[in-house]
């Protein structure tokens, strides 16, 4: 019966490279060689700027609480594309393959640190929206990746959306937004890994950090599928 639904999606409406378009595939061979990955090796090992090695101008004069971050490439063609179409077109097939990618880009950096993967929780109006939560599905991916339990483990207390903000509101915006649920895992103590999809000032990842080494865990790492550069 699945087998028979999945058949008949595609007749619908085919798999399409969310690069090109191409039929057949989420992303296909030539949009994967031309992904805008960061070279980890060229990239600033706090806040993930993908040319911040050795002098950071992203994050020379902030103090994150996160104390590492990875981005698996640039908020460019075609990932940005790929990111739109997954929070914003249903294409939520994405999030497996976006997760995917990105936990490789965790294994290779920091092999399997993390002793729990969590991420950013949506606002309740973009929960309404998009209709799942997008940053879930990207985290799950990561840690079947890398071999580690996924729990969600923060909620909103209140939220403005952040697109139009400029830097310094974001950080004002995201401040004390966030506050832990219970959880069947213990995280005094731990070490957690955040995903989100993208990284844009870093301010909500902080939030989302100050809150986690507050509760007790030992050291927060953030992961995202793009940087905004």
């Amino acid at each position: 019966m699945r087998f028979l639904a999945e058949a008949l999606a595609e007749l619908i409406a085919p798999t399409r490279c969310a690069g090109c378009e191409l039929p057949g595939t989420l992303l296909c061979p030539s949009c994967d060689r031309d992904l805008p990955r960061i070279e980890s090796h060229h990239a600033c090992a706090h806040c993930g700027a993908p040319y911040g090695a050795l002098v950071c101008t992203e994050c020379w004069s902030t103090e994150f609480a996160f104390e590492a971050a990875v981005a698996l490439g640039v908020l460019d063609a075609p990932l940005a594309r790929a990111v739109v179409l997954y929070k914003d077109a249903n294409e939520r097939r994405l999030g497996a393959l976006l997760g995917t990618m990105l936990g490789t880009v965790v294994s290779e950096a920091w092999g399997s640190w993390p002793d729990v993967v969590t991420w950013v929780p949506p606002t309740d109006a973009a929960l309404r929206r998009r209709g799942f939560d997008h940053a879930a599905s990207i985290a799950k991916a990561v840690a079947v990746e890398i071999d580690r339990p996924a729990h969600s483990t923060l909620r909103r207390t209140r939220a403005r959306d952040q697109r139009a903000l400029s830097k310094a509101e974001r950080a004002r915006n995201a401040a004390g937004t966030f506050r832990l649920l219970d959880s069947p895992f213990k995280l005094q103590g731990s070490q957690v890994l955040v995903v989100d999809d993208v990284l844009t000032t870093g301010a909500t990842l902080d939030a989302c950090a100050e809150a986690l080494l507050a509760a007790g865990v030992c050291a927060v790492r953030v992961a995202v599928v793009a940087r905004a550069w």
